[in-house]
């Protein structure tokens, strides 16, 4: 992902196992990927809540397929169980985005409204073939 992404329940996933797919669909039948692109894609954004919530679902439906107790699915669902870490993690990015926007905020957008090829020390026009010259086009 090379831009930031806010998922919630109605994103769909533009890349990856799931392309094409909700983030809704996902999180009910893969909270493990969700999981891993938290943990691993730098750029892949989600509330705490959404995260948890969407774990919950999986585990429900996990549940519900293997109709064994939830003492016993907890035991054994640690690989998409949220940890404190994920938390961290989460928290790390949204700090890190929210630092990005403001600094998209207050960038200096008057160095590229007043650039000119005339105020550029690396433009060469001597380099520069001149395409309106008739002698340019007779050439061919």
């Amino acid at each position: 992902m090379k831009n930031w992404t806010i998922f919630s329940s109605e994103t769909r996933f533009n890349f990856g196992k799931h392309k094409g797919k909700t983030f809704d669909l996902v999180a009910t039948t893969d909270a493990p990927y969700i999981l891993w692109c938290v943990r691993k894609i730098e750029k892949f954004l989600i509330s705490e809540e959404d995260l948890i919530e969407c774990c919950n679902k999986y585990k429900r439906t996990i549940i519900s397929i293997l109709s064994i107790p939830n003492e016993e699915f907890v035991k054994s669902s640690d690989p998409f169980l949220v940890s404190d870490n994920d938390l961290v993690l989460l928290k790390n990015k949204w700090e890190e985005y929210e630092e990005y926007i403001d600094m998209m905020d207050n960038a200096d957008y008057d160095y590229f409204e007043n650039y000119s090829v005339s105020n550029n020390p690396y433009y060469n026009d001597n380099l520069d073939m001149d395409q309106q010259d008739p002698e340019f086009w007779d050439s061919f």
